[in-house]
């Protein structure tokens, strides 16, 4: 914007027009979307390697089978799914996600939702893990967790899920099992 104008040191109450362009999208950016874009221009997506889990999965001493997912060491289970398997237990919870905000939202004490596509089985091969850049809120505060897409789905670490719920998450070397125990605490390895 220029605006044009000369200092006069007399008729200073004169009155004075200023006149704007009228703003349109095409004389204008949005400065929250150039934010955005520009970050993740700058940032490229981290992408893993992501391995079945061959873990068995106890839930409440119960197998379940997940399509899970080892990601640099650490199991990475699907959100939907964990929420699915433990609603109606102490530790349940809901899943939502805002697609204009691109916000997934983790609610305490509800009842998960169902979707569709839970608890499919996976294929057996390994799968490709892009960081997942969403905003992650539990509750409606936000919560630093790293998050995996594969093949459209979100993948979490399976004891940043239990940190948060404070769930019970144990590993059996001796048997290969992981263990989710919702009438345990959460307690750090």
């Amino acid at each position: 914007v220029t605006i044009d104008f000369s200092m006069l040191t007399y008729n200073i109450n004169k009155e004075m027009t200023i006149d704007m362009p009228k703003l349109t999208p095409e004389n204008s950016i949005d400065y929250n979307e150039m934010i955005k874009a520009a970050a993740e221009a700058a940032v490229p997506a981290k992408e893993l390697k992501a391995m079945p889990t061959a873990s068995k999965v106890l839930v409440n001493g119960k197998a379940i089978s997940f399509d899970a997912y080892t990601i640099e060491g650490n199991n990475y289970f699907k959100l939907r799914d964990l929420a699915m398997s433990l609603s109606g237990t102490q530790k349940q919870f809901d899943v939502s996600w805002n697609e204009e905000k691109k916000i997934i939202n983790l609610i305490s004490d509800k009842a998960y939702t169902v979707v569709g596509g839970e608890m499919s089985p996976g294929d057996g091969n390994e799968k490709t893990a892009v960081m997942n850049v969403s905003v992650i809120l539990k509750d409606g505060l936000e919560l630093p967790l790293n998050a995996y897409t594969i093949n459209g789905n979100n993948y979490f670490k399976l004891r940043d899920i239990g940190q948060a719920f404070n769930i019970g998450i144990t590993w059996d070397e001796a048997t290969g099992t992981i263990g989710i125990d919702t009438e345990a605490d959460y307690i750090e390895p």
